[in-house]
């Protein structure tokens, strides 16, 4: 538990350009931005709070295996966009599912094991704000690249960075 905690507080911790995204085509960088691409509607380029938070509604939702109005840690670690299979790939299995504990502590806000409707979007609410490196209200896809937790967090464990 011990690590998890400190684990949680580095990440919180590190400012975003420390851990920002290489621009080298890897798998994972490839899927983030797949993913980036089905959050935004904007010609832009750009994702509002709005189309953030319905994603993340959206992703809630099929999480909720059980349709109970919350995620416990088997169906959030369950759930998977495709970056187990690259962490499988490279190797860092037990780094990624790290991260997943991490995330899932981070958002689990009252630490009663599992993350509720409203932990959940505030969590959103907040990951959009702390990727909003430039306070503009839109979240581009270098912004979503380089400052969403989601990302920083399974980029480390997959990368090492």
């Amino acid at each position: 538990m011990k690590t998890l905690t400190a684990t949680c507080a580095l990440l919180l911790a590190l400012p975003v350009s420390a851990i920002a995204q290489s621009e080298a085509p890897t798998p994972g960088r490839q899927l983030a931005e797949v993913i980036f691409g089905s959050i935004e509607d904007n010609p832009e380029g750009a994702a509002d709070m709005g189309e953030f938070v319905k994603f993340g509604q959206e992703i809630f939702v099929s999480m909720d295996y059980d349709e109970d109005g919350s995620v416990d840690l088997g169906e959030f670690t369950d759930w998977d966009f495709g970056f187990n299979f690259i962490a499988e790939d490279e190797a860092q299995e037990r780094a990624y599912e790290t991260a997943q504990k991490t995330l899932f502590a981070i958002w689990d806000h009252d630490g009663n094991g599992e993350i509720g409707r409203q932990e959940y979007h505030k969590s959103m609410m907040w990951d959009f704000r702390r990727a909003d490196t430039d306070d503009n209200a839109l979240l581009t896809r270098d912004e979503f690249l380089s400052g969403y937790v989601v990302n920083l967090a399974y980029r480390a464990a997959i990368t090492g960075r």
